[in-house]
């Protein structure tokens, strides 16, 4: 994949919408964002299914190395009900009417010392027509990112916290709702992100694939987080009233927590749609990384334009993220 050099400025002035770099002087990266359907992480590993598995598992090889090209590609197939991988059959058969396979996102990061702040953009597709499944939010956006500790999340970027047992997949388990944790998890509407480091272990054959089940002790979930193998995640939501989130995952999505998100701000002017997050470099709560140079960072985004929910969102591939590192996809640079 081609470095791709982010400036970082250290003069923040006052715009017109965001409180934030001006943009006009930052390099914009281009990254698609495609319709994943019902592909988690024991998909991606199981050769069956997909037929780079063992790239993943056995080399090491980040899916950006193989779909950086065709990440589009792939989403149309999904939403057109062509097979994908090593399937016979379509990857999704509930895909909404109407859903587009990918959207062309620009990518912009700035900051002054003490505070990151990452730009998104982008212009919604017409809609198709679909039910709205969020009557709260025209659109979600969400990023996560890890500091390199997180198993997958070198290779496969938000796929770490994606499985084949999660509410609206394949292995969905209504027994999740009755689990003696359900409300303490938020497992109300079924299971939510979770990383195979909460797990014992994650059933990788038949039917239910996953490891929602599979919950370690509090005591060691307590100690993967503390050293600080989980997905910090932040998330901006259109719905007027809403929150900004600044959460994390790993036993479970929790939406809440962090400290380090000062504000997320959207604007849409027409079809298209601006968001920009600003962040403390320091880490301020629960399931909040640093961000220091010299480290790189697993990150990936997701989009949930034109009122979709759960599932129904449009994903980004794994990238890295690294202050001052040359060894970074996306090299960032202080100025």
């Amino acid at each position: 994949m081609k470095k791709i050099v982010i400036a970082l400025l250290g003069a923040v002035i006052a715009g017109p919408a965001f409180a934030a770099p001006d943009w006009s002087k930052v390099p914009t990266a281009k990254v698609p964002v495609f319709y994943p359907g019902q592909s988690g992480l024991e998909w991606v590993l199981t050769k069956k299914n997909h037929s780079s598995s063992n790239q993943i598992l056995d080399k090491k090889r980040a899916c950006t190395k193989c779909h950086d090209t065709d990440a589009e590609q792939i989403g149309g197939m999904i939403v057109s009900g062509k097979p994908v991988g090593n399937m016979s059959q379509p990857l999704d058969a509930a895909v909404p009417k109407g859903k587009v396979g990918s959207i062309p996102v620009s990518v912009q990061a700035a900051h002054d010392g003490n505070k990151i702040y990452l730009r998104f953009e982008w212009d919604t597709p017409v809609s198709g027509g679909g039910k709205k499944m969020d009557s709260k939010n025209d659109m979600k956006l969400t990023v996560m990112f890890d500091e390199n500790k997180v198993e997958f999340a070198d290779r496969a970027g938000c796929w770490a916290t994606c499985h084949e047992d999660l509410r609206g997949m394949p292995g969905a388990s209504d027994a999740a709702k009755g689990h003696a944790k359900s409300k303490e998890l938020g497992w109300g509407d079924g299971v939510t992100k979770y990383l195979k480091e909460s797990r014992t272990e994650l059933t990788m054959t038949g039917n239910a694939r996953g490891g929602w089940d599979k919950l370690k002790s509090d005591a060691e979930i307590d100690a993967a987080l503390k050293a600080g193998k989980f997905m910090d995640l932040i998330q901006f939501n259109s719905g007027k009233g809403e929150k900004a989130v600044d959460g994390y995952v790993l036993d479970s999505r929790r939406m809440g927590g962090g400290k380090s998100l000062v504000k997320a701000e959207g604007k849409k002017s027409g079809k298209h749609w601006t968001v920009v997050f600003e962040r403390t470099l320091a880490a301020g709560g629960k399931g909040d990384h640093a961000i220091a140079a010299g480290k790189l960072y697993n990150i990936g985004f997701a989009i949930h334009d034109d009122s979709a929910d759960g599932r129904f969102h449009h994903v980004s591939l794994g990238y890295t993220l690294g202050l001052d590192n040359d060894k970074a996809d996306f090299k960032a640079v202080k100025q």
